[in-house]
């Protein structure tokens, strides 16, 4: 009805323009205005379509984020996984400790799948990097005849398994950002009423 009601207006004003600025008569204007309705009718329908197909190839949220969440935490455990064939305790436990954060990341997606355009760099790539670059540390540790090369590509990542335990943070950091935000505004503003209160 709503929609009618719009294409009527927009026939009515194109027949009033046409028979009022132009030289087109009753018959003509009438015309173009019939024309304009149709034009635009099509138009939106057109419009509707193309909306209606792009929410159908889109998965709902909570859809798009469960699956997220289950190849999140697939990599999580493969990383944490491949902990076992690690000698090093300290290197075990440090990368235990990052999926730790990993895990709390996705239950936290779990619970707001509106958040997961926020993680999706991470899963996409970060999560990936982590998964090979340990994967290929098990596999370098478990030589038997370690170059200096080997020593040197073992250290380098023993170094960086400190910041991405950062990089979890700072993503899990991210994602409370907003909830932090509302916390101190409920905070200030509950602050602020007591005092006017007396």
């Amino acid at each position: 009805m709503k929609r009618f009601f719009i294409l009527f207006l927009v026939g009515t004003a194109i027949f009033a323009a046409c028979w009022q600025f132009t030289v087109l008569g009753f018959l003509l204007s009438s015309v173009a205005g019939v024309a304009g309705m149709m034009l635009l009718g099509s138009a939106l329908k057109l419009y509707d379509r193309t909306k209606r197909k792009r929410e159908e190839g889109r998965p709902a949220p909570e859809k798009a984020a469960g699956d997220l969440v289950r190849d999140g935490m697939e990599k999580l455990r493969q990383i944490s996984n491949t902990t076992r064939m690690i000698q090093s305790n300290d290197v075990a436990a440090r990368i235990r400790e990052f999926c730790k954060v990993g895990v709390e990341i996705f239950d936290y997606i779990k619970k707001n799948p509106g958040k997961i355009n926020k993680v999706k760099q991470f899963t996409n790539y970060y999560l990936d990097a982590t998964k090979k670059i340990i994967e290929q540390y098990v596999e370098l540790s478990g030589r038997r005849d370690r170059t200096p090369e080997i020593e040197q590509a073992l250290q380098k990542v023993e170094g960086m398994l400190d910041l991405i335990k950062q990089t979890f943070d700072r993503q899990m950091a991210n994602l409370l950002e907003d909830n932090l935000l509302d916390i101190n505004t409920e905070l200030t503003v509950l602050k602020n009423t007591m005092k006017m209160e007396g």
